[in-house]
């Protein structure tokens, strides 16, 4: 391949999300382990912070100017990863992501939606926008079965979709020594076994922070664990994870410092289970095998639960403190034979996250 190839990567990246982080760092290792040479740039909300984490050239996502430029010099545009078409954030993201393809198509470049997780999408003006753009693309690769389905829906006839993994699974976690590091600087005891939860905002954070509390009581008073909370977006999820700690009657830690997707990885894989919301803290349990239940407060997270073969998840609007300590107890009893699970299905999703990056050759090459 020449070393003059040219690729875009869009997303909700310069955020400090762990998640959206996660994916970008996948995505450029996996692209580079394949060709070196590739000239990658970011669109960001913090182009020189990207610029200095990921070694590649990033521009400010809102920068028009810029951003037509790096399209009309580009031989890829790749939309994703992540759930970047969905109007449950708001209608103004969805139109931003489905713009930036429709000038990507308009300048006649090659355009891969990748490991995308679609949906919902209500409103019928963006249903019929993103039907519109998806069947414009040149490869569309989803994340999950009910994205596919999402797809489906919306009535696309694009014949070049994939169902395939979510990047992240090819990330590997941090070693033993630095997570033993991070424990020790966040004053965590490794005398019992650790268990985690891993919690967002969201509409009746009340309900949460009745149930949750008392959810981390319970661990503490019949597991003989440390429950230790991972804050996945900073600093929102740092702030409700010490609402918990604070409705708490028994010791909990908090991890409360930023630390790198790997280092967190690297935290969860020293984890006997988690309890978590936000997709990738899921997605980092499944790729250590470490057993889950999911609080599932968007159709993403049912969709990933689903995809990997599990039924231990609680939706948020029914969320009570009987039904979810029934789900903790299940996880608890059948750890051993969940982790064997995830271990068995660990690698198909490597070689499906794999999947991805061949596509995006597949149209430098035939560009």
């Amino acid at each position: 391949m020449e070393d003059k190839n040219k690729i875009i990567l869009s997303g909700y990246y310069g955020f400090d999300n762990s998640g959206d982080d996660a994916i970008l760092k996948a995505v450029i290792s996996d692209l580079k382990i394949e060709d070196e040479n590739l000239h990658i740039t970011v669109f960001s909300k913090n182009p020189d912070k990207t610029k200095k984490n990921y070694g590649v050239k990033s521009i400010d996502r809102f920068n028009i100017i810029s951003i037509i430029k790096e399209i009309y010099n580009t031989d890829v545009f790749i939309s994703g990863g992540g759930s970047l078409l969905q109007d449950v954030t708001s209608t103004k993201s969805i139109i931003y992501y489905l713009a930036l393809i429709y000038i990507s198509k308009i300048l006649n470049k090659p355009v891969m939606v990748y490991a995308n997780g679609i949906g919902p999408i209500n409103r019928k003006f963006n249903r019929f926008l993103t039907k519109k753009m998806l069947n414009k693309v040149d490869k569309i690769s989803l994340r999950d079965v009910n994205s596919k389905k999402t797809v489906e829906d919306l009535g696309v006839k694009n014949k070049n979709i994939t169902v395939t993994a979510d990047p992240v699974y090819t990330l590997k976690p941090a070693d033993k020594k630095r997570v033993k590091e991070i424990l020790n600087y966040e004053n965590i005891p490794t005398d019992k076994p650790l268990i985690g939860v891993a919690i967002r905002d969201w509409n009746n954070s009340d309900k949460l922070l009745k149930v949750i509390p008392e959810a981390i009581d319970y661990i503490s008073n019949n597991y003989n664990a440390n429950v230790i909370l991972i804050p996945m977006h900073y600093p929102e999820d740092l702030r409700i994870s010490k609402k918990a700690i604070a409705l708490t009657k028994t010791d909990c830690f908090l991890i409360s410092e930023k630390y790198s997707v790997e280092e967190l990885m690297g935290v969860i894989n020293n984890l006997e289970m988690i309890i978590a919301m936000r997709l990738h803290s899921l997605i980092y349990a499944a790729t250590q095998a470490v057993p889950m239940v999911g609080i599932v407060y968007d159709p993403k997270v049912d969709g990933f639960m689903d995809t990997i073969g599990l039924e231990s998840k609680i939706n948020i609007d029914e969320l009570e403190k009987v039904e979810l300590f029934t789900k903790i107890e299940n996880v608890w009893n059948n750890k051993t034979k969940i982790n064997k699970h995830l271990l068995e299905s660990r690698e198909k999703f490597r070689e499906k996250a794999h999947e991805n990056v061949e596509m995006v050759l597949d149209l430098l090459k035939s560009r």
